[in-house]
Parts: C-alpha cells; structure tokens; sequence
C-alpha cells in the first residue's frame, strides 16, 4: 500500500469549538491556525469565523451603517460557504476512511496523527494503538534511512512529493511491503504542518516479482548450463539482439553490436546459402523454423542449432524473431562416434566366425549377421520379425527331440552350452554351442537378447576323437587300462541288485619279448594288433576286451558262469597258440596264459578280483604256459609265500641297500639353458646288485608300509647329506612322496620338522604326489603348502576327469605322463590331448612339466603347445645329486 502525507494549510474563519468530535471540528487555539483537542496540536482545516473584540465594534457600527438587504445578502454568500467547506470536510472525511489504501495523516516527527481502517488492517494496529507509535518504529531498519533522506528533501522544499517501496512491521513482527506517496501540508507562512501518506499494500506484487526472479534465474541457469544463446530480431529497426551466452557462443567481443553481416560471416561458407534459404521460408511462411550450421571459432569448427518463433504485429505481419542457438558439437561428436562404432560393429559381427542372432522380448528376431544366414539358410529379410524358432530348426543330437525353448537354462547364466544340433533350411547340419545375454537398457529393462552360435563340428569330432583315445588303447584300438577298470567298477555295482555271476579273465602273451627282440619293435606292434583282433573276433558283443599294458590283457565277460569262461578262455588260448605270425619272410609264433575269477554276490570287490584274475595267470604260466587257470584260494597262498619272500628282500633294499638321488634338470622349452628346478628320481640296488627302478620297486609293494618307509629314507638322507648344499646354490628340488606317505601324518610333521630345521628356504622344496591323490589327501597337501613347499601332480596323462575335481591353487605344476609326451611330434591326438591339458593348467594358475624329452622336434612340439617346463636329455643328462651340487655353479634363485 502507498502512504500520502498531504499537509495543508487552510485560511478560514475562526468559530467556537465544535462538538462533532470530528478532525475538522477541533477547538482553535492561538493565532497559528493550530486546533488543540486535549491530545497535542492538529492542523485546523476548517474553522468557523468568530470576530474576536477587537472587530466586534467594527461589525456592530456595520451593521447599523449597512442597509437591511445588504445584510442580509452578506449573510446568505456566508452561510453558502459555510455549507460547501462542511461538504467538502465530508467528503474528504469519507475518502479517507473507506479508501481501499491504507491513508494516515503523520505528524513532523513522524507520529499517526489520523489513520484510516485499509491502514489499520494492513499494519494489524487498531487506530488508538497507531497514535502511540510513529512511522519510524513500524519501519524496516534497511529502509528507514532512505524514508527520512526524502522527508527532509520535502521538508526542505527541495522536492513536493516522493513515492517509493519499503517495508514495515506488523503487528505480528512480520515484514511486508508497501508503496508509499507523501506529499506535505504547509501553513501559510510555509510552516510544515503535517503529511498525508497513502500506503498501498503490495505483498502479492513482491511475491510475483520474487517468483518470476526465481524462474528468471532458473531460466537464465538451465540456458548457461545448456549452452543455450538467446537472440532477438527487429525486422523493421533490423536490430539484432543478443544475450552473453549468444557472444560467447560465436567468440565475439561484447562491445561488437550484432548485425545481420556479423552472424553471416560467423558461418561457415559452405552453410551460408542454406541457412539463408530457411530463414527466408520461414519469414514467408510465417512458421517457426529450425536451423542448423556451422561457425567458424578460434578452435575450429562449431555446430550451431537455431530455433526461432515469430513475432506478429496488429496487422499480421512478422514484426520479430525470437529464438535460441544451441551449441551441438559435442552431440555431432558424439553421433558421429556412435555412427563409426555402430559401423565397426555391423563389420565385426560381419567378420566373426561366429553366428549372431538380435531378438526382441517378442522372441522374433530383430537382427541377422552373415554367418547366421549361412548356417540358418535365411537371409536376414526374411528372418525379420520372424520367430526365432522358427528360423533356427535346432534339435537335441542328430535325431533327437525339436527344442521348443532357446532358453533352456537360467537365463541369469552368461552362456549356455548344449548337446544341439542346428540344421539348415537349405539342407546340412551343424554342431553348435550357443549363449544367450539379455540386451537391457540404462535403467536395466530388458528389451531383447544377443544369441552367439558357434559351429563346433569340427571341434566336437575330434573331443568324440580324443574321448576314444582316453578311453582306447592307440595301437590295438581295444579298450585301455583305464576304461577296462572302469566297465569292471560299473558290472561289479549291478551284482547284488541283479544277482547275475560274471567272469574276469587275464591273459598274457608267452614268448612275446623274443619276437619283439628277434623282429624288432614294429613286428611286435604288428603282432599286438593282429592277436587282438584275433582274440575280439571269437567274443560276444557284449564281453569287454582290453590291452592292460605292454603284452597284457583283460577280458570282462558279463552274465557268464565259470564253465563258459573257461571255454572260451581256452579257445582265445588255442588261437594265440596255433596262430603263425609272419613278418619279411619269416614265421613266429607266440603264446598266451590265462587266468579266470568269477564275480558273483560273494565275491565283488575290484581289488579282490583284479588280484585273483592275476594269481590265476601266473599259476598258468608257472604251470607250464599255455593253460587256462581259474582262480582256487590255495592259488592265493602260494602266492602270498613268494610275497612274503620277496617282502623281506624289498625291506633290507630300503633299509641297507644303497640308495642314489638321480637329479633331472628342467627348463622353458623357449630357453632350455635355464635350468633352475631338477626333479628327483631314484635307483635302488637289489641284493644280487641288480639295479631297480624306482617305479617298478613300488609297483611291487605288497605292503603300504613299504613306501613309507622309502619316502622317510630319502627325506632323511636329503636332508642330512643335499639340503645344505643346495641351499647355498639357490635351486629348486624336487623329491617324490608316496600315497602312503602322504596319508601319514607322522610323516608330514616330521618332513616339516626337518624342513624347519634345514637351510634350506621352503620355497625350494618340491613334492611330486600322484595327481589322483590330491582329493583324498587334500587336508595334508594345503598343510604342505601353506609351509612354503611346491606341489608337482604327477601322472597327469589320458584321463581328463580329474580336472573336474581340480580347484585352483591347490597345486604348482603338473607333471605329464611320459607316454604322453614321447611322440607327441606325429600323434595329432597326443598333441590335442596336451593341448587341453595346458588350457587347463592355465584355468587353474598351475605351470606344466612334460617329459623325458630325447628329440628336439619334440622340445619344438611342446614348446609350440605352449608347454611351461620340460625335462631329459634334450635339456641336461641325469646325474646324482650329490655331484649335481658338488660341480656346478649356479645363479641365486
């Protein structure tokens, strides 16, 4: 609300007091034109003319002087007057009190002389509360100063009248704001006499003005934060205005005033003509236009987008341009980027070997890269928007079941491999792996999927390859140790269920060394293969033939009773025996000796029958060869006794027989100088001074106590008499430890013992263990390397299924079967076979170790597999430890 202070001076008659209580109508005192209502000095703007004595004696002699008419005129121009000043005190009065301002009338010093209700209620004082206070106390401090600069300009004459905004307190102690007008009444002499104020309440037009500021700001905040310039065009004036965002944008001083020329030469040359043509359709047209360019900046180029909205005047035409420029180089950088991946990704998908399948949540397919097309037999039309199944005819196996669901596992999984078959519309079919990964959005929705088919025919056939080489025998194609056991463990499970009897046979050749040794190598390789299908032509489909090893066989026969077994043991018999084998000219004959255990509900224990098949062969052959043998207990006896013989020389050679450490060097077949780990083998003397290998001693153990104690020996003299001397070289030794003394506490602690008590750094000690002992010995191998030791897993050779078992970490090295390794140069399937392992190896962070090692193409083979370490005569000849670390010099491991 504004105020008004008007002070007026009003030269009137005077009269008595009034008694209307009126401001109007207050007592005259004194000759200053100043009434007094017992509540301090008011201006009098009306009193009534009463002749003090002085003129009294005038008016009389007047009266008699004048004439009666006269008189009487003077009286009625008298009370006219009269009449129109009280009119005009009433109507003031009125317009005061129910003015829809606020209006006060205020004192010099600033008190409430007269307020009205629109005051009163804006300030929250009623009129008797206003009168005891002034102007100054309701005013805001920030305010006050400015208020009283401009009183005393008004006071002063310097100014009539003022307005401005302030604010003041309510009653409440609450700021509002308020349009204040001032004008001052002045006596005739030029005295001040009082203000008239009027106070216009303009909160709600603050309010609008702050939340207009506030969105301003915001505006003004979201253009700079968005690079967005905001521009105005006068056609008629033809000026150009401009914000600072628009100067920055377009690098021009702002003391440069924008013109039509300014912007055209901002733009780029090869973009002025068409942004002119849209700017002129747009003016003709009289539509909104969007615009995009380029300018030229200090750095190069800047991709400019204009938007702009017309302006119409009262008679339709175009009076202005209204609009914005946005800077969208890095959007033009960023889609040109997208543009080159999206490119690079449509010439890799082109490019892959693999098949590449978009689908929608709908399941039809959104996407089709060429080598999909080709093993589908659709293109890519035709495909889309066509169910994914639809285009793809995958079935399980060859022959098998027509999948209904692509995502027949947990979608959660990242790839799922299956056993399917994909077949093409055009005709053909191919293995494949597949994987499926949701395609989802920012927000994690998910729209769709990728799905990856690979062809692994090629790869299938030879794992269907390498399968048959883990389970069969390489020369004679029967089936290997391995698998023999294996069908044996699963005919044994079914015996009580089905209470069926079964026969196991061994056989073995006589007189076989004598041919390989007259003939050679090769005939005895002919001969093996020849026999073999000799033997398998005379079974049933149903009976399991097998090569143990070297001139060993086994036969399975299922649901057979002793009678059958022995005939038809002795017919294979009678068939080694009459069969003339002929080589570069030459006839030799062999023979063979069998043995034969039955299995039935009493008698189904692998080791058990395993080891009676065997006592039945050797009483054959002690028998005179020739001869078919089935399994008696009294056979067992006997053969305990030569065991019991045998156990006594097998405990003097581990207790006082010399003992010697053979050391094997080992390094990268990439730099086979560098050796720095030896493995540890051992020769043994027998009591007639034979020497034994280490290998075929413990092979013929009989007693678990027996390689105990062979392990305690060599840990005993390694340390006592090698572990000083190889500390102070700095290499890395190997030495083997047993099943059995793996699985012995005592043992474990006491190696750890001596270890502790050693030089020697624990990092430089090796354990070789057998692969498949690891499981059941874990507890005892993490106990050896959480000391310090490394693990060397021996025996790593056909049998891939201890992968399935192995975790990573919880061995070193692996140590691959020898016969594995010996002429892995011409044997594609031996190469396969070392390459899966070395894949595994790296799964599981362990390095691998093939060997003995004799030819360079093989070292060459190996190393192309990517083989870590090899050993044998390619890289050092064995040689005793003791002269190992008496003679050499070594680096500091």
């Amino acid at each position: 609300m504004a105020f008004y202070f008007h002070y007026c001076a009003v030269d009137v008659e005077r009269r008595a007091p009034a008694t209307n209580g009126s401001l109007f109508d207050l007592p005259y005192h004194g000759d200053d034109g100043v009434a007094d209502d017992g509540r301090g000095s008011l201006p009098a703007c009306y009193a009534a003319y009463i002749p003090d004595e002085p003129y009294a004696v005038a008016y009389r002699f007047l009266l008699i002087l004048l004439p009666a008419n006269i008189m009487t005129m003077v009286m009625y121009a008298f009370r006219a007057e009269r009449k129109h000043i009280s009119e005009s005190e009433t109507r003031f009065r009125n317009a005061m009190e129910y003015s829809a301002i606020g209006m006060a009338l205020v004192g010099t010093e600033g008190q409430w002389l007269q307020t009205n209700k629109a005051l009163c209620q804006f300030l929250g004082y009623s009129q008797e509360e206003l009168r005891g206070l002034t102007f100054q106390q309701l005013t805001w401090p920030e305010d006050l100063n400015k208020d009283l600069q401009q009183v005393e300009k008004l006071i002063s004459g310097e100014i009539n009248t003022y307005s401005m905004e302030k604010r003041y307190y309510n009653r409440n102690g609450d700021v509002v704001w308020a349009l204040l007008a001032v004008s001052l009444v002045r006596h005739t002499d030029g005295t001040p006499l009082y203000f008239i104020a009027q106070i216009e309440d303009i909160n709600e037009l603050k309010r609008t003005e702050q939340v207009n500021q506030q969105l301003m700001e915001r505006i003004t905040l979201a253009n700079e934060a968005g690079g967005i310039g905001i521009w105005e065009w006068e056609l008629k004036p033809n000026i150009f205005s401009w914000d600072k965002r628009m100067f920055e944008l377009y690098e021009i001083p702002p003391h440069i005033k924008p013109n039509w020329q300014v912007w055209y030469e901002c733009v780029l040359p090869e973009d002025r003509q068409h942004a002119e043509k849209v700017i002129r359709d747009s003016l003709q047209s009289r539509s909104p236009f969007k615009l995009e360019f380029r300018i030229t900046v200090k750095d190069g180029i800047r991709h400019i987008r204009a938007l702009a909205n017309r302006v119409l005047n009262k008679e339709g035409e175009v009076e202005r341009l209204l609009g914005i420029n946005m800077d969208m180089t890095e959007v033009k950088q960023l889609n040109e980027a997208l543009f080159q991946e999206k490119e690079r990704l449509h010439i890799t998908l082109d490019s892959i070997g693999e098949a590449v399948v978009c689908i929608d949540m709908a399941m039809k397919i959104t996407f089709m890269n060429p080598v999909a097309e080709k093993m589908s037999g659709w293109t890519q039309e035709e495909a889309l928007g066509v169910p994914l199944l639809t285009v793809l005819h995958i079935t399980f196996g060859d022959n098998g079941p027509l999948m209904e669901n692509i995502y027949s596992a947990d979608t959660s999984r990242s790839a799922i491999e299956q056993d399917v078959v994909l077949h093409c519309r055009s005709g053909g079919s191919y293995d494949v792996h597949y994987s499926i990964t949701p395609l989802s959005t920012l927000d994690g929705s998910n729209i769709g999927s990728v799905l990856v088919i690979q062809d692994v025919t090629e790869s299938r056939k030879m794992l269907r390859q390498l399968s048959y080489s883990a389970s069969h025998d390489a020369l004679t194609h029967l089936a290997n140790r391995a698998s023999f056991e294996k069908q044996l463990r699963m005919l044994l499970q079914t015996v009580n269920s089905t209470h069926q009897r079964h026969a196991l046979v061994f056989i073995d050749l006589d007189r076989f060394k004598a041919v390989n040794d007259s003939a050679g190598h090769a005939a005895g390789d002919a001969l093996l293969r020849e026999l073999a299908s000799l033997m398998l032509s005379m079974l049933r489909s149903s009976d399991v033939l097998a090569r143990l090893g070297g001139d060993e066989f086994g036969l399975l026969l299922p649901d057979c009773n002793v009678e059958s077994a022995r005939f038809i043991a002795t017919r294979i018999i009678s068939a080694v025996n009459d069969y003339h084998f002929i080589w570069e000219g030459r006839v030799h004959r062999v023979g063979a000796s069998a043995g034969i255990t039955l299995i039935d509900d009493n008698n189904h224990q692998a080791a058990e029958v395993m080891s009676q098949a065997d006592i039945a062969c050797y009483a054959s052959k002690n028998g005179g060869r020739g001869r078919v043998t089935v399994y008696e207990p009294q056979q067992a006896a006997a053969h305990s006794e030569r065991a019991a013989m045998s156990l006594d020389e097998q405990w003097r050679m581990i207790k006082e027989n010399q003992l010697m450490m053979m050391a094997h060097g080992v390094a990268s077949p990439r730099i086979p100088e560098a050796r720095n780990l030896w493995l540890i083998s051992l020769k043994l003397w027998s009591c007639e001074g034979e020497i034994i290998d280490e290998q075929k001693f413990r092979r013929s153990f009989s007693d678990p106590a027996l390689s105990h104690a062979l392990d305690r020996r060599v840990f005993h003299e390694f340390f006592q008499l090698a572990a000083k001397a190889v500390a102070s070289k700095g290499i890395s030794i190997a030495l083997p430890l047993s099943v059995a003394g793996l699985s012995s506490a005592t043992l474990v602690n006491d190696l750890l013992e001596q270890l502790e008590n050693s030089p020697l750094p624990p990092r430089l000690l090796h354990l070789i263990i057998p692969a498949d002992a690891i499981l059941d010995h874990a507890e005892s191998v993490q106990k050896l390397r959480l000391a310090g030791c490394r693990i060397v897993l021996s025996q790593v050779g056909r049998d891939l299924q201890i992968f399935n078992s192995l975790k990573a970490n919880m061995a070193d090295y692996l140590l691959l079967d020898g016969e594995l390794c010996a002429n892995v140069q011409g044997n594609l399937m031996d190469e396969m076979l070392i390459t899966i392992i070395q894949g595994h190896a790296q799964r599981l962070g362990m390095k691998t170790i093939a060997g003995p090692v004799v030819l360079p193409l093989v070292m060459d083979t190996l190393s192309g597999i990517g083989v870590d370490l090899i050993y044998g005569d390619v890289i050092a000849d064995a040689q005793p430890l003791d002269l190992l670390v008496n003679s050499s010099y070594f680096a500091i491991n």
